[in-house]
């Protein structure tokens, strides 16, 4: 039994002109292109299944290039099914689904509409966060400068302070993959953020609150942690991510560093998780033993912090979690043995220097 068609070879969209077989074991296809002849032969297991309508029929076979074949012959249909009566291909999807009943159709559409719901609040933010964790490193310093720019425009920037604090940056040994860039910026308010690629912008009101330069270490340390661990960049492309998921459904790849910039402003409100948290602390205070500065600092800048007024308070735990359980954390890590510290009179110099009013 032999029907015509268009085959098509998976190597060129155009359809040649065939004649299809029909025989025990599978279909034999002889097409012509450009007056040259060919045969091809299917075997029933390389079948694909296939939806059909009333009057055409598409087939597809093998692996990828897939090769095809179209019949516009309402009698092909009914052929295959007298030929081949329950093979696999051509039990249809949709008829399977018409076959559920009223009841069934339902309950699979509210599974649908669940896993969709499910995929938009969850799985949009998880791919986010996985997209920037295979961010390459020298764009993620491009977009850090950009950021880092955008954001400053809206403060005024002490530049000794701003001089002082890189100075004392330089001074430490701090074990990051990415150049250091710091600003200090004239606000009484209590907080310092991490911007991707090793970017880091300081408030005035968190150095007025301390009082030993290992408390300065231990923050620089922690905002460090989120840089090397991707945390801000993460933290920003789960809150955006459905801004950058646009982007990216409409080809437009550019869009999403766009997006980023366009929401810089966003990198001070962040909202890190606790274990997030935890993990920058932990690292803060690898960042002071690693330079034998006295491991307390890191729980004399959290005191402080907490014995802030109710408005500071508010403020930074808006974007921290519970500042006592990171004390209890730390207390915890340091242990009862004492680490051994010293002196360093070049980050005290340029401690002192910050604290110069």
């Amino acid at each position: 039994m032999t029907f015509e068609g268009k085959y098509y070879n998976g190597q060129s969209s155009k359809g040649m002109p065939a004649h299809i077989t029909l025989l025990p074991d599978g279909l034999r296809i002889d097409y012509s292109a450009d007056e040259v002849l060919g045969s091809v032969y299917w075997e029933l297991g390389g079948l694909h299944r296939s939806e059909f309508n009333d009057a055409t029929t598409l087939l597809r076979y093998g692996k990828f290039p897939q090769q095809s074949i179209s019949v516009v012959d309402k009698g092909f249909k009914e052929a295959l099914q007298q030929q081949y009566h329950g093979a696999a291909f051509l039990k249809s999807g949709y008829n399977s689904v018409l076959g559920l009943g009223c009841a069934g159709i339902a309950v699979l559409a509210l599974s649908l509409l669940g896993l969709l719901v499910a995929f938009v609040v969850w799985g949009v933010p998880a791919l986010a966060d996985r997209v920037a964790m295979y961010f390459p490193q020298s764009y993620e310093r491009q977009l850090g400068e950009q950021l880092y720019t955008k954001m400053l425009q809206g403060y005024q920037v002490n530049d000794e302070k701003t001089a002082a604090l890189n100075a004392y940056l330089s001074e430490l040994d701090t074990d990051l993959d990415y150049p250091i860039t710091a600003a200090v910026v004239t606000s009484d308010e209590v907080n310092a953020f991490a911007i991707p690629g090793g970017y880091v912008v300081v408030y005035e009101g968190i150095l007025d609150k301390m009082e030993q330069h290992e408390e300065l270490a231990a923050l620089m340390g922690h905002e460090l942690a989120h840089i090397q661990n991707r945390h801000s960049l993460r933290a920003m492309t789960r809150s955006l991510s459905y801004y950058m998921l646009a982007s990216l459904l409409f080809g437009d790849i550019s869009g999403v560093a766009a997006v980023l910039v366009d929401n810089a402003s966003a990198l001070r409100n962040l909202e890190y998780s606790r274990s997030l948290e935890l993990e920058a602390d932990r690292e803060g205070l690898e960042l002071l033993r690693r330079n034998e500065l006295n491991e307390q600092g890191a729980i004399l800048l959290m005191e402080r912090l907490q014995s802030g007024s109710e408005l500071e308070m508010m403020a930074f735990m808006s974007t921290h979690p519970n500042t006592g359980d990171r004390i209890k954390v730390l207390n915890e890590l340091i242990g009862g043995g004492e680490q051994p510290s010293k002196k360093n009179p070049e980050l005290e110099r340029h401690w002192e220097q910050l604290k110069e009013d």
